[in-house]
C-alpha cells in the first residue's frame, strides 16, 4: 500500500510534459500577437496631422507630374529649335523605330506589329 501512495505522489508531481509546455507558449504567443493587433489598429483617430498634410501634397504632386508626362507623351513640341531636335507622341515614334527596324538589313526577321484578328465565334452549344 504505501508503494502505491508513493507512485499516485509521484505521478501528480510530475513535472510537464512537452505537449504541454507548447500549447502554453503557442497560447502567450497568440495572446500577445492579439494584444499587438489590438493595439495597433484601435489607436484611436489619426495621430500625425501633419503627415495627413504631407500626404496630400504628395497625392496632389504626383497627380501633376503624371498629367505633364502624359500631355508630353500624346504632343508635338520642340526639344531644341536650334539642333532640330523635335519631341512627337509615342506611338508615332514607335511606328517610325518598327519601319527603320523593318529596313535593316542587321535583323534576323522582321519586327513587325501584330495584325488585330476577330475572335473566332463560340460554337454553339450541343443539343441533346
Amino acid at each position: 500500500m504505501p508503494e502505491q501512495i508513493s507512485k499516485r505522489i509521484a505521478h501528480e508531481h510530475r513535472p510537464p510534459g512537452l505537449r504541454s509546455l507548447f500549447a502554453w507558449a503557442m497560447l502567450l504567443l497568440i495572446l500577445f500577437w492579439g494584444a499587438t493587433i489590438w493595439l495597433t489598429r484601435w489607436q484611436g483617430g489619426d495621430t500625425d496631422p501633419e503627415e495627413a498634410q504631407r500626404a496630400e501634397l504628395r497625392i496632389k504632386t504626383l497627380a501633376e507630374l503624371r498629367a505633364d508626362d502624359a500631355k508630353k507623351l500624346e504632343s508635338y513640341a520642340w526639344v531644341n529649335r536650334s539642333n532640330g531636335s523635335v519631341q512627337i507622341p509615342i506611338a508615332d515614334a514607335m511606328k517610325l523605330v518598327l519601319a527603320e527596324i523593318n529596313t535593316q538589313r542587321r535583323a534576323a526577321y522582321p519586327a513587325a506589329t501584330p495584325v488585330p484578328t476577330a475572335m473566332p465565334a463560340a460554337p454553339a452549344p450541343a443539343t441533346p
